[in-house]
């Protein structure tokens, strides 16, 4: 019997050290879906709009898309970031954004993005 008890033992331990092992492996992954859309707004300065998801297997944190935008000469006119509606994106999840900048939509020629998160770390778990 106590044989039988030490095995089931050892199962379980095995069992919690593989579900730790999993989760610590977890990482979130937040793309673009599509394209952006740039528009002119009301005051004729740059807007992008957009959708991300994120199509990890973590909660992905404060989930931001900063965005530089040149001239014709391909020097740097602006950055400016926002976080995508939900804020936080679980895996799977979709959430869309705009960026409102201070850029004039008829100076701007070319823009970069970068997709930036946080994720939930074992310690915020506890």
């Amino acid at each position: 019997m106590k044989k039988i008890s030490l095995i089931l033992f050892i199962i379980l331990i095995c069992n919690i050290s593989c579900e730790l092992f999993d989760f610590m492996n977890k990482s979130a992954n937040c793309v673009l879906v599509g394209d952006i859309t740039v528009q002119e707004d009301f005051e004729g300065d740059i807007k992008f709009l957009g959708e991300i998801k994120n199509d990890g297997d973590a909660k992905a944190l404060f989930v931001k898309i900063t965005f530089t935008m040149k001239d014709s000469g391909g020097s740097v006119i602006d950055t400016d970031f926002t976080y995508v509606n939900s804020t936080d994106l679980d895996p799977g999840q979709t959430s869309s954004f705009e960026c409102w900048t201070n850029a004039s939509y008829s100076q701007v020629d070319s823009y970069d993005y970068e997709i930036t998160w946080d994720e939930e770390s074992m310690t915020s778990l506890e």
